[in-house]
């Protein structure tokens, strides 16, 4: 797969998680062992440009980040959260 390829893939898997839960874990994208580097470069970029917020404590989880809430005025109300 091209690389932009991937990274348009994965942006776009982000968003549809965000638009409907606000945050999401690693397990839910789909994306072999051998990806598992590019998906975590892919997500750091995000975090690190503000759309995600990454949550502490070892868990891989994010949230939609300040840019992300503005651009698709997501509020607590329209999400439904993880179980």
């Amino acid at each position: 797969m091209r690389r932009m390829d991937f990274i348009e893939q994965h942006w776009e898997s982000v968003l549809d998680y965000l638009v409907t839960t606000g945050e999401f874990r690693l397990a839910d994208f789909p994306y072999s062992t051998d990806e598992e580097a590019k998906v975590l470069t892919v997500l750091g970029d995000m975090e690190a440009s503000g759309f995600l917020e990454g949550t502490t404590g070892g868990e891989l989880v994010w949230k939609a980040g300040p840019k992300v809430t503005k651009l698709m005025n997501l509020s607590e109300e329209r999400l439904e959260r993880l179980s």
